[in-house]
């Protein structure tokens, strides 16, 4: 589900930084919040894009196929940290 406390917190410096360099575009910041899995880590929290959100949102958000691999990093108080692409979802704990 999405964290309304990101939207309201906004993105850090880095973040939006990074949303440049990385080509992430603020609509699909938010729908990778949405839907994306949810990962704490480090203290942070990553909301990531794979096949199994693809597949299970196929109809609700036909657009995540195009967010394959992306990831979103919040604090716990939900602001926005830092994005990054990457399919190995080996980076991730499994905790």
């Amino acid at each position: 589900m999405m964290n309304q406390n990101a939207i309201k917190l906004g993105y850090t410096h880095h973040a939006h930084v990074r949303a440049a360099q990385r080509g992430f575009s603020a609509k699909q910041v938010a729908t990778i919040l949405r839907y994306g899995r949810k990962r704490y880590q480090a203290g942070a929290i990553y909301y990531s894009v794979g096949r199994k959100e693809i597949d299970q949102y196929a109809k609700e958000s036909p657009q995540l196929k195009q967010m394959n691999g992306m990831h979103v990093v919040t604090s716990i108080e939900g602001a926005i940290l830092t994005m990054f692409r990457n399919r190995d979802f080996r980076i991730l704990n499994h905790h």
